[in-house]
């Protein structure tokens, strides 16, 4: 194989000549990304690492998929490899965002440069999709590619030459006090009122409240200890995971006295309905369940958490941000350090960039103690 370097529209690009399986010659374009005015140089260099990587890597630039295919034998490859949601996260994110795109332009893999790859990033963004979004696109396309690369079946990563957008620094939404009071009247009556009490109370996430077992409960010691998880994919609920987010999720909480005093009557209710039901009640530890014992869907709680919001019109935020809401209130009287801790939260610094905004309060306590110590 051989190659040398060419200009194009101020650029410089590395052109490789090859054999094809017919015995013919060709051509292959790769743009470096380099402008032409002072970097000979570097294109040199990375003429001669991409002839190096084509020869000793044995890359084969002739055999060729279309991008779009390849995107759906990674996610085949890959899916004994990661969790069932995720994987369902990864495939969402494939039919929903990248195969409409480059189902159109028709790309091949060993032909797709950087700047087809921003051009997706770029459309998606003028579609108004978030930065957020477009990155988790980036993070499916580039661990894909990443595999070609170790396949042999590329010489290097087109995405890693691209520009991504910022990301987005999260604000989280949270109800105050009597909001919270309020909502949980609300809900009283619905059978899932004890998952928005335990989150709003603990502020636990779905999967926790939903994974959460009695034998997790010492209604003694008045504990409660954050272990197994619950997760849907594909409208199928995982269970008995025993796959805490990190390791810091695996937490043990204290129980507030209003929270046990519910849990102990739930307790002896779901007991009453075993005996009621007979073989007709769904037999297992869970704690947050239908009448008749079945586990919740995670799906069901979000879905059905926002449309009781909306009949009784109060403000619009996620399930999720019971979690924050509780957060706000232990910030009231409480440190970071103890609220990441509360939360399993892996590191100190998720916790202040989530919840920094929130802490005026601490700040204008801070004020008012320097305004008794100086005076004027």
């Amino acid at each position: 194989m051989t190659g040398c370097l060419q200009t194009k529209s101020g650029k410089f690009y590395v052109v490789l000549s090859f054999k094809n399986e017919m015995g013919k010659r060709q051509q292959k374009w790769i743009n470096t990304g380099l402008a032409v005015k002072d970097n000979k140089r570097k294109a040199e260099l990375f003429l001669k690492k991409t002839i190096s990587e084509y020869s000793n890597g044995n890359i084969t630039p002739h055999k060729n998929i279309l991008f779009v295919d390849f995107m759906y034998h990674w996610l085949e490859t890959i899916e004994n490899f990661v969790e069932p949601n995720t994987h369902s996260s990864y495939c969402s994110t494939v039919t929903n965002y990248i195969k409409p795109h480059f189902t159109e332009t028709q790309v091949k893999l060993q032909s797709l440069k950087p700047a087809d790859i921003q051009t997706f990033y770029n459309k998606q963004l003028k579609k108004g999709l978030s930065a957020t979004t477009v990155l988790n696109q980036h993070a499916n396309i580039r661990k894909a590619l990443q595999h070609a690369v170790r396949m042999n079946v590329i010489a290097y990563n087109p995405a890693d030459r691209v520009t991504l957008p910022k990301k987005q620094k999260y604000k989280a939404n949270y109800y105050t006090k009597e909001q919270i009071s309020t909502m949980l009247e609300v809900f009283r009556e619905e059978d899932m009122y004890a998952v928005v009490l335990l989150a709003s109370f603990l502020g636990l996430r779905r999967s926790e409240v939903l994974g959460l077992k009695w034998k997790h409960i010492d209604f003694t010691a008045n504990t409660l200890i954050i272990e197994d998880v619950v997760v849907s994919c594909s409208n199928k609920v995982f269970i008995d995971k025993s796959r805490t987010k990190t390791k810091s999720s695996r937490r043990t909480l204290p129980l507030p006295l209003s929270v046990s005093e519910f849990l102990q009557k739930l307790k002896l209710q779901q007991e009453e309905n075993e005996k009621l039901l007979g073989k007709g009640y769904v037999r297992n530890d869970y704690v947050c369940k239908w009448g008749n014992g079945e586990p919740f869907n995670p799906g069901y709680i979000s879905r059905r958490f926002n449309k009781v919001l909306a009949k009784n019109s109060l403000p619009s935020i996620r399930f999720h941000d019971l979690r924050h809401s509780a957060a706000s209130m232990l910030l009231e009287n409480h440190s970071l350090k103890e609220i990441q801790e509360w939360l399993g939260h892996g590191d100190l610094a998720t916790t202040a960039d989530i919840y920094a905004h929130l802490q005026f309060q601490s700040k204008r306590n801070m004020a008012n103690s320097l305004d008794e110590k100086i005076k004027l």
